[in-house]
Order: C-alpha cells, then sequence, then structure tokens
C-alpha cells in the first residue's frame, strides 16, 4: 500500500489540483493507493476520485463507533457512510499533541474494525524514544496492545461485529527497523 496523509495542509483549490493529478496517474496492478485528506475535504476528495482506483481514508476517527455526544469528533460510521475506507490510528502527532493514549488509540481502532473501517495503526516512536533506543520496544507494546483488541473484538458492539473487516494495515516511517519485531 502506497498511502498520503495530507496532514493539515490544502485549500479546496489545491485539493483539487491534487485530485485532477491522483486522477491521472497510472497505477500498476496490485498496488493499492490511498490519500488522507483533512476532514473538510473528505467529500470533496470522494467525489473527485469516484471511479479511480484511489481509496480515501480519514486522519482520525472517534472512540465510539455510532453517532453520538462527542462534539468536535466524527464516528467511524460518520466516516463510512461518506465513503471513506480507511482511518490512521495512533499517529505520533495524535498521541504527542492531543495526548492520546494506547487505550485510547485501542479503542479508535476496535470502533473503526466494527464499522467496516480498515485502521492504519501508525506505530512509530518519538524522536526522542528513537535516540533513546527504544524503538522495537516501543513498537512491540504497540503492536501487542492492538493484538490483544483484536482477540476481544467481537465483545465491542454484537450489533457491529457482522461488519467486522478482518483487515488492517500497519504504517512505519523505518519499516526496516521494523521487521525485526516481527522476525523474533
Amino acid at each position: 500500500m502506497v498511502a498520503g496523509n495530507w496532514k493539515m495542509h490544502g485549500t479546496r483549490a489545491s485539493v483539487a489540483e491534487l485530485i485532477k493529478g491522483l486522477g491521472n496517474l497510472a497505477l500498476p496492478s496490485g498496488v493499492e493507493v490511498a490519500v488522507f485528506p483533512p476532514c473538510l475535504y473528505i467529500n470533496q476528495v470522494i467525489e473527485g476520485l469516484q471511479g479511480k482506483s484511489v481509496a480515501v481514508g480519514a486522519q482520525n476517527s472517534a472512540v465510539e463507533p455510532m453517532q453520538g455526544a462527542l462534539t468536535g469528533e466524527t464516528a467511524p460510521s460518520q466516516l463510512v457512510d461518506a465513503g471513506c475506507e480507511f482511518v490512521l490510528v495512533g499517529h505520533s502527532e495524535r498521541r504527542q499533541f492531543m495526548g492520546e493514549s494506547d487505550a485510547t488509540l485501542n479503542r479508535k481502532f476496535a470502533a473503526a474494525q466494527a464499522c467496516g473501517l480498515t485502521p492504519v495503526l501508525c506505530i512509530g516512536e518519538t524522536l526522542e524514544e528513537r535516540e533513546a533506543g527504544k524503538t522495537l520496544e516501543v513498537v512491540g507494546r504497540r503492536l501487542a496492545l492492538t493484538a490483544e483488541v483484536l482477540v476481544e473484538l467481537p465483545a465491542v458492539d454484537r450489533q457491529l461485529s457482522a461488519n467486522l473487516r478482518n483487515r488492517t494495515v500497519v504504517a512505519a516511517r523505518q519499516l526496516e527497523v521494523y521487521t525485526q519485531v516481527f522476525t523474533h
């Protein structure tokens, strides 16, 4: 998978230009492409890429799968309704600047899967953790916590469990380092 997180960048005009460029891409077979625009532009991107082989995801979602009283949040079910296929979970900026804990991120992960979104689990460490030589420890802990969520997932909501997708994408900045986690 090749994915692009647009972060907090863009205007309607610049998004329209990006859509035009993405729509003209000649993608090799077997390569999945997804973009993660700011929430304000998700609808514009979905409409602009309709019929193209580029998926759209959200940069964040709420801890609860269904709509409710969480001002400023977007429910995973709303993202599915809008046409999103993916959602980022655990991005280092959300952890660092928004104070999102592993427990909160696990709830987001479970809520996303319960609604049929494919979570893109961001397992990267902070610069400080990397410089302290804690990369494998941090990545291993995050993967272990997520594995626990996957085991418990059907208990999230019995009504939604029929919609579960058995898919997760793991995203990391320095994949060559993280492959050690999977081989030990």
